[in-house]
């Protein structure tokens, strides 16, 4: 009863931060412009084709996504004023958003790779320093106190190798993996423009 009184309390703040579609039960994420440049960084002097997306667009975007649940649908509302309506740069601004979370969904997907990887090399170098300890602990009889610390550091190391093997594999991906969720949200969301007079 308690989780549903809380449930219930985020619902209606969320229908205060955003507007619902209920035909495409869809979350309205209204961006308010006052050209098509504005979707662009006033920093990046490249042609209009080649520059980068707005940082404030692109973080409005990210937290907007981040406090609508995965049930939800999304549709970017782009809203700007009526005369200035052009076709072209529409399609164009819609392309450019989606090419732009297609990099980043990318570039989180090799991120993630990376990070198996590394927990691969970690296991594998962590069952060498235990295995290989325990090889010299049964055929070598070691007396001498720099050998027992150097044998003692080689197990500790095995045993470090492995929690950075499980800290990799179980810890550091979730939070890239929930990453890919929103961008694959936005890939798949509509993106629409608004005018208004």
């Amino acid at each position: 009863m308690i989780f549903n009184r809380y449930k219930y309390k985020y619902e209606i703040k969320l229908d205060k931060l955003f507007r619902f579609d209920k035909k495409a039960n869809a979350y309205i994420i209204d961006i308010f412009i006052k050209d098509y440049e504005s979707l662009y960084s006033d920093l990046d002097f490249s042609p209009l084709k080649n520059k980068d997306l707005n940082d404030e667009f692109i973080d409005h975007l990210e937290n907007s996504i981040e406090d609508i649940p995965f049930k939800y649908n999304l549709l970017i509302n782009i809203n700007m004023p009526e005369n200035l309506y052009d076709e072209i740069k529409e399609k164009r601004g819609i392309k450019e958003i989606k090419n732009y979370f297609l990099y980043l969904y990318r570039k989180k997907i090799r991120e993630i790779h990376a990070v198996y990887k590394s927990a691969i090399i970690s296991f594998i170098l962590g069952i060498l320093l235990i295995f290989t300890v325990s090889i010299i602990k049964k055929k070598i009889s070691v007396t001498q106190l720099i050998w027992e610390i150097v044998i003692e550091g080689f197990n500790i190391g095995g045993w470090v190798f492995l929690w950075e093997f499980f800290s990799l594999l179980f810890l550091e991906p979730n939070k890239e993996k929930i990453k890919i969720k929103q961008y694959q949200r936005i890939l798949d969301s509509q993106i629409r423009y608004t005018y208004h007079k």
